[in-house]
């Protein structure tokens, strides 16, 4: 599909699903979020325990940019060039159009899983990700008090339990019913997932939406970003819960990346002190697990795992030259002083077109480039979106 960036990615999801097709991956604030805000400051989702991150190569295909110049241009990225405004919190091109990728769309039902205690939750999400027949979009174990958040979703979720939200396609219910018994789980909801008007998906308990409904209770909680080994996951999660009884609620979210299964965590932190949240970071560091710092204002702080494979700084330096895009995000950017004269514009536009929708001129993104730009500044035809 080819949309423009600032479609509703519910609304992309409703047409498409119509068509029998529905969005790779979606972040849990899918029924407000835009195709283009999720492309450029976010890294995965719902979806990503089939299909990893938005950075792994054939989930983002192409994106058109206006570049910010003395002569701004209109360019087209196509496949690993792409990944120059993935995650890239908008300083590196205004995205004015997205081709992605689309997955064949399944009846999902949203479940939610207890056992007796957290290690036996991750034990079947972790054995639900690697049960490759099994067709799922969501795998979040929850420690309690967690769930005790959810004020909009009392009935799911069991007192005092540990839990994991599961969204599983309908024809994969029993083998992941019969996965859960076997491994000492029991089922305490089952319905089709919803999002019509008044209704509430479990999505919506998930990823970044787990610290925001706990943030509506208790201003007090902060939150880490961080990702397990997947050598040594299971292993590593019962160290860290060991380490942090009192102070950490943890919160994991299955996913694939690189060709392995591993698990994202969003745990949630009973804040004391700066020093204790930096020492907590460090043990997280010391057993193995990457922290993506989100109490910093920097990409380069801040990214760690979750930067996109792509020379975002020299290509900053291309259609950004000063610095006016999100200014001071990339720390390691040094703008083109107001004094000096600004790089040469190496390409030309051609006479304006209309798109496939007849909402105003753009300019073809294919410009004829007389020096050496930036290997992604390669012309390319531009397609129309819906």
């Amino acid at each position: 599909m080819r949309v423009q960036a600032g479609r509703k990615l519910v609304d992309i999801d409703d047409v498409t699903r119509g068509e029998g097709w529905e969005l790779r991956m979606f972040p849990s604030t899918k029924r407000s979020a835009t195709i283009g805000g999720f492309v450029a400051g976010g890294s995965g989702g719902v979806g990503s325990i089939t299909y990893g991150g938005l950075r792994e190569r054939g989930n983002l295909l192409a994106a058109r940019i206006v570049t910010l110049e003395d002569e701004p241009r209109i360019i087209e990225l196509r496949n690993d060039e792409a990944l120059n405004v993935n995650h890239a919190w908008g300083t590196t091109g205004i995205i004015s159009a997205l081709e992605m990728p689309l997955a064949p769309a399944w009846p999902w039902l949203d479940i939610v899983v207890t056992a007796a205690d957290f290690a036996t939750v991750v034990r079947i999400g972790h054995r639900a990700a690697l049960a490759d027949g099994i067709v799922k979009k969501l795998l979040t174990p929850l420690a309690w008090p967690i769930p005790a958040y959810f004020r909009h979703f009392k009935s799911e979720f069991p007192a005092g339990r540990d839990c994991l939200i599961a969204m599983i396609a309908e024809p994969s219910l029993g083998p992941f019913e019969a996965l859960v018994e076997a491994e000492g789980g029991e089922i305490n909801y089952c319905a089709p997932t919803a999002e019509g008007p008044g209704a509430r998906p479990l999505y919506e308990c998930a990823w970044n939406h787990t610290t925001l409904h706990a943030l509506k209770v208790d201003r007090s909680i902060t939150y880490l970003q961080a990702r397990y080994p997947a050598d040594k996951l299971e292993e590593t999660v019962a160290e860290i819960a060991a380490l942090f009884p009192e102070e950490l609620m943890l919160h994991l979210e299955f996913q694939r990346g690189g060709g392995r299964v591993t698990a994202g965590s969003l745990p949630l932190i009973r804040y004391t002190t700066r020093q204790r949240l930096e020492e907590i970071i460090d043990a997280h560091e010391a057993h193995g697990v990457m922290i993506a710092n989100p109490h910093v204002s920097t990409l380069e702080d801040s990214s760690r795992y979750k930067r996109a494979d792509a020379d975002q700084l020299g290509f900053k330096r291309e259609v950004d030259p000063f610095g006016l895009l999100n200014p001071g995000k990339m720390r390691s950017f040094v703008p083109v002083s107001g004094d000096s004269p600004s790089p040469p514009f190496r390409g030309e536009r051609e006479g304006p077109r209309r798109d496939r929708d007849g909402e105003g001129e753009v300019g073809a993104a294919g410009n004829c480039l007389s020096g050496p730009p930036h290997p992604s500044l390669s012309p390319r035809p531009a397609g129309g979106e819906a």
